[in-house]
């Protein structure tokens, strides 16, 4: 059969795993598939304590006043594991497709973001790779073994030293070449017990690879499963039957059937027996990423919008955390395969409010680059607030920066089945007096914007953390609306690493179309201008304040250094 043009430029338009050596070892890169970024963004090393931000009723005096933390190994991490429909459905394509799908809006509260599948070789679709990569959070593809095929296919690599090699290579290269930094390895099948060193051998060898090609970025993590007599048998802690692997690389994820006794002697598959198991190498704590699966199977709390149980007592011992499938909000908001979009809104912010007191919230990088020597005004960071979804489309692709500290009126506590569970953790009375988050496409607007809400006059409402230090150079600030559209009188404000809160100037429209003349120069465009000049602060917070109570929606923000 002879294909033809368009069919094979359709193929080369979408992502696939790979599914067996034959495949891994033919592979060859695919520039179709490549994305450039269009700002350098990196993850700052400073973080907001989610807890500290709950507790003090997320306000932004608070949060002006209290410089951002810096990230210490102490600090436990929070890891999605994005496992829906099998994977690869309407992400997997470069252009828009006519259906809708999932799309994850909190990205500041993580660090490590992992496409799964059940397929050998999972690569990340580029939509998740600039997702992940335009909030600062590493991402990693999948290798799994499973079944009889599976040993067959492990086996093979393993009983041949070179194959080994080679394996290694062409998964770092693969990595490399779509710009992913690592691997979770999930064995779920027997392994003959003379091959469990060549295992081994294998995360070692991987693990120091993604290193070689990443430095500090590269991570490589193990699934709890196999045991280092070949069994497969899940331990639900960290003990001497998985300790091996977990010395080999980078982290170890550990299956949902973990317990956290209040008293006593620690049962089996304790987390308290996991801690003990490092014996004084304490410092690894927070490279135990236990599970936490949002469909509830074998979960402490059940899952769903009561997984902040199980999280609450995941950081009582300083652990850190994989949340599994939370795309949950969308699966069971499904009704004959058409989304119900107000259910799905809901859920979707109600599970990450409720999850908000174990999260960090990460700023990210906006360099300056003041010595490229250029005198005109230079677009160093912007976002459309795009979610990769529209009103009947899905593009993750599309995908623009999210607000680094969302929040929904707390009358979604109200909906059916989310109140807190009897015994579950007390929540601090929230006296928010805004809401900050992405419209939903599809019971909104067709074009996804910000909307704000604020009940008083004079409210700020943060929008996001960043690492910014203009080291004496002019910043403007460019807020656009639509023109059907409501844009209230605002004012930029921002928040210095040294707790001071610094007002922006307004500038007229004649005056900012002179910084930058093609600028939002449609009809259909509200703008404002604000321009901080001079400054030398470094800029951690960056927060908008509303003249008057109501609803104001953003399309842009945009940020030039003059």
């Amino acid at each position: 059969m002879i294909r033809t043009q368009e069919a094979r430029l359709c193929e080369s338009m979408e992502c696939r795993p790979l599914k067996n050596l034959e495949e891994l070892f033919s592979w060859c890169p695919d520039v179709e598939l490549i994305q450039e970024q269009k700002f350098d963004i990196t993850r700052s090393k400073k973080y907001l304590d989610g807890k500290e931000w709950k507790n003090n009723n997320q306000d932004w005096t608070w949060l002006v006043k209290h410089p951002l933390k810096l990230h210490s190994k102490a600090k436990p991490r929070t890891l999605v594991c994005h496992d829906m429909m099998g994977g690869y459905i309407e992400d997997r394509f470069l252009e828009p497709v006519q259906q809708d799908s999932y799309s994850l809006l909190h990205w500041s509260g993580l660090d490590v973001f992992i496409y799964f599948s059940h397929n050998f070789i999972t690569i990340p679709p580029p939509g998740w790779i600039s997702a992940a990569k335009m909030h600062g959070v590493k991402i990693l593809g999948t290798i799994i073994t499973e079944w009889k095929e599976g040993k067959q296919i492990l086996e093979n690599i393993l009983r041949d030293e070179k194959k080994i090699d080679e394996f290694v290579d062409q998964c770092a290269s693969i990595a490399s070449f779509y710009g992913f930094q690592g691997w979770l390895l999930n064995i779920e099948n027997e392994v003959e017990w003379t091959l469990v060193p060549y295992l081994l051998e294998l995360v070692k060898k991987l693990t120091e690879r993604t290193h070689q090609d990443y430095g500090d970025e590269g991570m490589v993590l193990w699934y709890d499963s196999v045991t280092i007599e070949g069994k497969l048998r899940w331990q639900n802690e960290v003990n001497i039957m998985n300790k091996p692997f977990l010395d080999s690389c980078d982290g170890i994820f550990l299956n949902y059937g973990w317990r956290a006794p209040d008293c006593g002697d620690p049962s089996p598959h304790s987390l308290v027996r996991s801690v003990s198991s490092l014996g004084d190498n304490v410092s690894r704590r927070t490279d135990i990423f236990v599970g936490v699966d949002v469909f509830g199977r074998g979960c402490l709390g059940g899952g769903g919008l009561h997984c902040d149980l199980a999280m609450h007592k995941i950081r009582e011992q300083g652990l850190s955390t994989a949340i599994f499938a939370p795309g949950w909000t969308y699966e069971s908001s499904l009704n004959e395969d058409k989304v119900l979009s107000e259910d799905y809104f809901e859920k979707e912010h109600l599970f990450w409010d409720k999850l908000r007191p174990y999260l960090n919230f990460h700023a990210i990088c906006i360099p300056i680059d003041k010595d490229d020597g250029s005198t005109e005004p230079k677009l160093i960071f912007e976002t459309s607030f795009h979610c990769g979804r529209e009103k009947t489309s899905y593009h993750l692709l599309s995908m623009q920066p999210q607000p680094s500290l969302p929040i929904v009126d707390k009358h979604l506590k109200t909906i059916s089945g989310c109140g807190r569970r009897e015994g579950g953790p007390p929540t601090p009375s929230d006296k928010s007096q805004y809401s900050c988050h992405t419209t939903d496409p599809q019971s909104d607007n067709e074009v996804p914007s910000l909307t704000i809400q604020v009940q008083q006059a004079n409210t700020t409402v943060p929008l996001f953390l960043m690492d910014l230090a203009p080291q004496g150079s002019d910043v403007l600030f460019v807020l656009s609306s639509r023109s059907t559209d409501t844009l209230l009188t605002s004012h930029i404000v921002l928040g210095t690493e040294t707790g001071e809160e610094l007002e922006t100037a307004r500038l007229e429209n004649e005056i900012l179309s002179s910084f930058i003349p093609i600028f939002y120069n449609q009809q259909e465009d509200q703008v404002q201008g604000f321009l901080l000049q001079n400054c030398y602060d470094t800029i951690e917070k960056i927060g908008l304040r509303l003249d008057s109570p109501g609803n104001s929606s953003l399309s842009t923000l945009a940020i030039y250094r003059l």
